[in-house]
């Protein structure tokens, strides 16, 4: 076998690439590549100082236009979870009580920043883990409310009565910029970004820019060589489990993680008064941001962490460390499964409509935003009278609807697995389905509706999905950003109306970007585990190409078969660059991210 291999991407026309690469602001050969970047600090603090028997003995940095994939059918678009700047350059914007109003602020800034201002802001501890930066130049001069002022606590002014993080998942910092999608976001630039502080900066400080990594940055304030979710699959002992969610299937499993989230420490500094709230299509992000509920200590409460789950179009959690809300529980007076809510709702038929370039909403749920409740994309347009047209099914046509309405937790019974939601997924409908459940929750709970502050995490997953899917500037892509955007300003709605305005503090940002393929420039990892064991020996390798994230530039050996061949960690990651010289810019070893 000759290497490296030459294939198409399974997904590309010609056609579909020229739309891909309209309004890409990326390049097959960008500039960064030139200047030789130095990504070693990242590498080390997504693996040091505390995991370095959860960091790979190989960390593959490929360059920023290719994909890899363990099948030749691959049905994906765009990838991340490298360091490059189209992968981790991000959205970052605070916006509400005690934040600035038209400001933007050039400071490099990253996630892990955003624990310890929102607790300098809701006068709390940081966690004693976190190392990320307070956002002074985002605060106004003087928060009167905090003992850093006031001793004694007695200012007239209070402090916010709820903090808000939305995660855009796989939303690249140009999404906001690109001027042939920014005027999708019209609501988040005129209101959130025009009247609070933006960092246009913003960019991860670690490599590993993939959900279960990120997510738990944002929940923790800490970088993943601290928390220990290094990937969102890891390393332990001879295993290599799903960081969350491992077995029996959605267990919502939060024990990998080895530092405390904001909320664990907000809640028990509180004595569980705090409504805390966590909620994602993906249960590995809602549990990166709300932490471990009544495991963190014996005075800890139950806290609201919820996986949207594709599987029934349900809410669900496990009972045993978390609470899933009455309001959340589907029954004959609570039609709330996704099906239902949309056809309730909104009058969408997912199983039967499909989503288009000219579909047009209107919102009729609970809350809608009066008088502006219509959803409408560009209608198969760009902004420089490009056209576009789509048409793609709202559930999996090939699969039937669950027939559980729901199943309660049981450790002894693996969740059973249905993907006729699992299309749903890659259209708005069920953004908009998700973002009402997170209102219904807010809604019962009552958050904002004592003095005590309270906390919500949101993650829009389906953004990352739907990038994944046709890419990180397709038409499909340019269309959801207007229910994003919508999805943005209902919440807003919501909170004025519920909670009132100046009551509160919002971060919105992501987890990470993403890259487009160009040319066919797919690597399939069969090929690069060959080539290395064929050089090596075979098993040298101790993880499976064919089990996916993160197996496509993490690499584990077995070192001592390696020592036995008279081979290095640095012979093994020569032999990749030379071999692939089209594919991979540079291989770090794991004994230079834990050198001195």
């Amino acid at each position: 076998m000759k290497f490296p291999p030459k294939h198409v991407t399974a997904w590309g026309s010609v056609a579909l690439m020229s739309m891909l690469c309209l309004f890409s602001t990326e390049s097959a050969t960008g500039a960064e590549v030139d200047e030789n970047p130095d990504f070693l600090p990242m590498y080390q603090r997504n693996f040091a100082p505390n995991h370095e028997d959860r960091t790979p003995e190989l960390n593959v940095v490929y360059l920023p236009d290719v994909l890899t994939s363990s099948s030749a059918n691959a049905t994906f678009a765009c990838s991340h979870g490298f360091a490059w700047e189209s992968d981790t350059r991000i959205p970052l914007l605070l916006y509400g009580k005690g934040i600035k109003k038209g400001a933007v602020s050039t400071a490099q800034v990253s996630n892990e920043d955003i624990v310890p201002t929102l607790a300098t802001i809701l006068s709390t501890a940081i966690p004693d883990d976190s190392n990320g930066n307070i956002l002074s130049d985002a605060l106004k001069n003087s928060l009167p409310w905090t003992k850093k002022h006031h001793k004694n606590n007695c200012s007239s002014t209070p402090p916010p009565k709820v903090a808000l993080v939305f995660t855009l998942d796989q939303a690249r910092a140009d999404y906001f910029t690109n001027p042939q999608i920014k005027e999708a976001w019209q609501f988040t630039s005129k209101e959130l970004i025009h009247k609070g502080t933006y960092y246009p900066n913003a960019r991860l400080s670690y490599a590993g820019s993939r959900t279960a990594v990120s997510h738990t940055v944002i929940g923790t304030g800490a970088t993943p060589g601290i928390h220990g979710i290094v990937g969102n699959n890891i390393k332990l002992g001879d295993s290599f489990p799903l960081a969350f969610n491992d077995a029996p299937r959605h267990s919502m499993d939060m024990f990998n993680m080895t530092a405390p989230s904001y909320a664990d420490v907000m809640d028990l500094e509180k004595d569980n008064k705090p409504i805390i709230i966590s909620m994602s299509p993906y249960g590995r992000a809602a549990l990166g941001m709300g932490g471990h509920g009544a495991s963190y200590s014996t005075a800890s409460d139950n806290d609201i962490v919820v996986h949207l789950l594709m599987d029934t179009g349900l809410p669900y959690t496990n009972d045993a460390y978390f609470h899933l809300p009455e309001s959340l529980r589907s029954s004959n007076d609570n039609t709330i499964r996704i099906d239902q809510w949309l056809l309730n709702n909104y009058g969408i038929d997912i199983h039967t409509d499909k989503w288009t370039e000219s579909t047009t909403v209107t919102d009729n749920s609970p809350y809608a935003v009066p008088h502006d409740n219509v959803i409408e994309g560009p209608q198969g347009i760009f902004p420089d009278g490009t056209a576009f047209s789509f048409s793609h099914d709202s559930v999996t046509t090939s699969k039937t609807p669950p027939t559980s309405i729901y199943q309660l937790w049981d450790e002894n019974v693996a969740f059973p697995s249905n993907s006729y939601f699992g299309e749903t997924m890659n259209t708005p409908f069920y953004q908009l389905w998700a973002v009402d459940m997170l209102l219904k929750t807010m809604e019962s709970e009552g958050v904002g509706k004592d003095k005590i502050a309270d906390l919500v995490f949101y993650n829009f997953k389906c953004l990352d999905k739907v990038g994944h899917r046709y890419g990180v500037n397709s038409p499909e892509i340019y269309t959801y950003m207007y229910y994003m955007d919508y999805c943005l300003k209902k919440i807003k709605n919501w909170l004025d109306k519920n909670v009132g305005r100046n009551n509160y503090v919002m971060v919105v940002t992501s987890d990470h970007g993403a890259h487009n393929a160009y040319e066919g420039r797919i690597l399939y990892r069969t090929d690069l585990f060959d080539a290395i064991e064929g050089e090596f020996g075979e098993n040298v390798i101790l993880n499976d190409p064919s089990e996916g994230e993160p197996f496509d530039d993490m690499i584990y050996l077995d070192q001592e078969m390696l020592d036995n061949a008279g081979a290095t960690q640095a012979d093994v990651a020569h032999f990749i660059e030379d071999t692939f010289p089209g594919y991979v810019y540079k291989v770090y070893t794991k004994d230079e991210i834990f050198s001195e």
